[in-house]
């Protein structure tokens, strides 16, 4: 007979190997994830219209002086669940794109942007692990302000040799108002119902990132955008705002006003 203590131990011994046995590492096969597909996220929308300053946040372009040069910063993603391999990806311009538009009034006021007037890479890659590939789109400063009042256009398109593209999402239009450029300064004055020689200044200023306030009385001139002034005598003064874009001090414009303190 067997006692209950052998029918103990079998039992734990019994449910020890079983317990060991599931614990056993086996090597997972690499799961067979959906086809990558690429795209531009700038395509999204059809239009990607540059036509603004931003002095905070995310920046759509950027103007290095040194080299004269707009950059606007591009890029190629994948889509999938895995992001295994290089994937090389042409990058074109396709100018009938635009001619297109054009011509069925889809960009209103607008031209191409002449081809000896931008630079793009021929071609960039989405590193193995990457979801994405960075490049730029690089247009000549000189020839824009050359045009300030034109909107310009390029088309840029992306295709894959080896990844299938997105159809939706494999050009973007990139629109750029070259107005943006040169700041348009200008500014509003009230005095102040108790103290009349207190003056605020509202500035209304358009596509600048910087000012400075002369006041017409021999006082140090005031970055401030919209600052608020005391003068000491009456009389009648001329307020100069000069207002800089991100182009730099070469494409400062002035506003002059008088202001008349009783």
């Amino acid at each position: 007979m067997i006692s209950s203590y052998t029918k103990r131990f079998a039992f734990v011994f019994f449910g020890s190997s079983l317990l060991l046995s599931s614990c056993k590492y086996e090597e997972l096969a690499k799961a067979d994830y959906p086809q990558q597909i690429i795209y531009m996220p700038t395509a999204k929308n059809g239009l990607f219209t540059i036509n603004s300053i931003s002095t905070s946040g995310t920046y759509r372009f950027t103007v290095d002086l040194a080299t004269k040069k707009v950059i606007i910063p591009l890029g190629v993603f994948r889509g999938g669940v895995a992001a295994d391999g290089d994937v090389p990806v042409t990058i074109t311009a396709n100018a009938d794109t635009i001619s297109k538009l054009i011509s069925t009034n889809a960009l209103v006021g607008t031209v191409a942007l002449p081809a000896d007037k931008f630079v793009l890479p021929p071609s960039v890659t989405i590193p193995n692990g990457q979801e994405s590939g960075a490049f730029n789109l690089t247009i000549d400063l000189d020839y824009l302000r050359t045009s300030p009042a034109q909107k310009l256009a390029v088309a840029v398109g992306i295709a894959s040799s080896q990844t299938p593209v997105n159809p939706l999402l494999k050009t973007t239009i990139i629109s750029f108002d070259p107005t943006i450029l040169k700041p348009t300064p200008n500014f509003t004055t009230k005095a102040d119902a108790s103290v009349p020689q207190k003056i605020t200044f509202t500035n209304t200023s358009s596509n600048a990132v910087s000012y400075s306030w002369d006041f017409g009385d021999g006082s140090t001139a005031v970055a401030d955008p919209s600052p608020i002034y005391t003068y000491t005598q009456a009389g009648t003064y001329t307020v100069t705002l000069t207002a800089t874009g991100i182009t730099g001090s070469s494409d400062a414009v002035k506003k002059v006003a008088t202001v008349t303190i009783p």
